[in-house]
């Protein structure tokens, strides 16, 4: 079981990304398999360093647009 998300919360995540209808369904599908991966995932989130001003950063100052997003990938 993940120590990040439980399988309640997963599946309600899901089901609410489902429902809600997003301008690319490979967007949606994307999103859908990030939650899977979090639910599967052993927290090794913890190992990730992060300070506040990049938290900051992260949070309020990146697109939520899928297209625009893609700009940040590495």
């Amino acid at each position: 079981m993940s120590e990040i998300l439980d399988e309640e919360t997963t599946a309600k995540i899901i089901k609410n990304i489902r429902a809600n209808d997003q301008p690319s369904p490979h967007f949606q599908a994307t999103m859908i398999n990030f939650v899977w991966s979090l639910h599967q995932s052993d927290g090794g989130l913890d190992e990730i360093d992060l300070d506040e001003e990049e938290m900051h950063e992260m949070l309020n100052q990146l697109p939520t647009n899928p297209e625009l997003e893609l700009s940040y990938m590495e």
